[in-house]
């Protein structure tokens, strides 16, 4: 019997402890100006969707990158190195 009621102690101060650290939490969340999980956060800008440049593979946001258009199509490039790059494989795959 004494094993058993070790056990059953042991549960309930698992219990006792999650649901305290539970508290703890949402309390803490609350006083930080953050929602808890599972709620939409609060002041939160949009996402930016970032395009990959198809030289290097960096991920570039639209706001910083070197664009090139061709033919009403944008290519984003994280450097004017990368664009000068694609553009000469274009070229030369032109010219094939």
């Amino acid at each position: 019997m004494n094993s058993l009621n070790r056990v059953f102690r042991a549960v309930l101060w698992g219990v006792v402890t999650s649901g305290v650290l539970s508290l703890v939490r949402q309390w803490s969340l609350s006083h930080a100006g953050q929602t808890a999980p599972g709620q939409p956060p609060k002041n939160v800008s949009p996402a930016i969707r970032l395009h990959r440049d198809p030289v290097c593979g960096t991920y570039v946001s639209p706001e910083i990158s070197v664009k090139l258009e061709k033919s009403g199509r944008i290519t984003h490039f994280c450097s004017a190195r990368c664009r000068e790059r694609y553009a000469g494989r274009a070229a030369r795959a032109a010219e094939a």
